[in-house]
């Protein structure tokens, strides 16, 4: 298998109606704005600009491509993926494709750079395919990056494992910058900082090479999550990092990378997971639902809710609540009335660290019997049924 890696593409004229027609570039200097005309490059950090960008690339997107191979495109990065059993059938496959490609390019009048472009080959061969770009050769690779997953040739994950470190080195450091021993930072902000920046930066990709990870992948992710531990606690270096680990209640960070890893591939990418972790089969798990199907509106009657206006009723019963929120605390209340006669009424001051609605809620629990034991009409006092309920 080959996966051809087409990187950034770059606009050099029209093409999708004239968007890239009349633009200019305006830079201020000292000795007044200069306005210079703009006849390359696509337009960027606009509303419109993935809109139209869209537009182009959905065309190559749709094409017809040889037997055994894909086409896959983030933002402006394209991967050309071939699968064939001989070296010569290999190279006709991705040759023709990439020459489609190339039709495209020059239709809609984009350029490849053809220096950053490479092809990874997942195969015993020795000799790999020729594959060539506008007649320039592409290099081969033994590792490509694609949206900041390393893919190497032999798929044993050595280098995302190697690359680790080194994007979480700055994050060490800049930990250190407000964490002391004895100083900085409180101890749950320093586990918040790790669980939420750093842990989020190893995780990121973690189903493609997480999913069952060997003892080398547990040792490596180990080692990168010590130091963090011992910036975390204070702890002399001697400790060690299961104790860390216990004491902090952070878990393992490849047992943490393996549990989102399952869940996205059981939950997001639908993949089933061997019959000794889980049997939940995929099809059967229920999907996120995703926008409305219909307007609650849409589908009102008069025996849910009545549109008649009550404010007009004085024969019966009424008990009228309500819970609000001042400068001075929540507050709650009641009042019953018999008729048009108040018959009784009550209300309280709840604690500064309540909400409106926990105001609301408390006040609806308490017209029980139209009294409340151990209150008081118009009392400010908290009655003893109230308890912890309210706080």
């Amino acid at each position: 298998m080959a996966i051809t890696k087409l990187l950034d593409t770059v606009h050099k004229g029209k093409a999708s109606g004239d968007h890239v027609l009349n633009r200019k570039v305006i830079l201020n200097t000292c000795e007044g704005p200069a306005i210079r005309d703009q006849k390359q490059g696509c337009p960027q950090r606009s509303c419109s600009g993935p809109a139209l960008w869209n537009l182009v690339a959905n065309e190559i997107l749709q094409e017809i491509w040889p037997i055994n191979t894909s086409i896959q495109a983030f933002a402006d990065d394209f991967v050309l993926v071939s699968h064939a059993p001989t070296r010569v059938q290999l190279e006709s496959q991705i040759n023709e494709s990439i020459a489609k490609f190339s039709t495209w390019t020059s239709k809609t009048q984009l350029q490849i750079s053809a220096e950053k472009t490479n092809y990874l080959l997942i195969s015993k061969l020795v000799r790999g395919p020729t594959i060539r770009w506008q007649g320039e050769r592409i290099k081969r690779a033994h590792a490509i990056k694609y949206l900041r997953i390393y893919i190497d040739e032999k798929m044993n994950r050595n280098t995302h494992l190697k690359a680790q470190p080194t994007r979480t080195t700055q994050l060490y450091h800049n930990l250190l910058k407000i964490a002391g021993k004895s100083w900085g930072v409180p101890l749950n902000h320093r586990r918040t900082l790790f669980k939420t920046v750093t842990e989020r930066v190893l995780a990121h990709g973690a189903v493609a090479w997480c999913l069952e990870p060997t003892v080398r992948i547990a040792r490596k992710l180990s080692t990168i999550q010590c130091p963090f531990l011992l910036a975390i606690s204070g702890a002399y270096r001697t400790t060690s990092t299961a104790a860390l680990q216990v004491i902090l209640g952070i878990p393992p960070l490849h047992r943490q990378l393996q549990r989102e890893a399952r869940g996205a591939a059981l939950f997001r990418l639908r993949l089933p997971l061997s019959t000794n972790v889980s049997d939940i089969v995929p099809s059967e798990t229920e999907e996120k639902a995703t926008g409305w199907s219909a307007h609650l509106s849409e589908h009102l009657s008069p025996t849910q809710i009545s549109l008649d206006d009550g404010g007009n009723i004085n024969t019966g019963l009424k008990i009228y609540t309500d819970g609000s929120k001042t400068e001075k605390g929540v507050g709650a209340a009641f009042c019953v009335l018999t008729d048009v006669n108040i018959t009784h009424r009550w209300s309280t001051r709840l604690s500064v660290r309540n909400t409106e609605g926990r105001g609301g809620l408390v006040v609806r629990s308490r017209p029980r019997d139209r009294r409340v034991a151990g209150s008081k009409p118009d009392s400010t006092k908290d009655p003893p049924c109230m308890g912890p309920v309210a706080r």
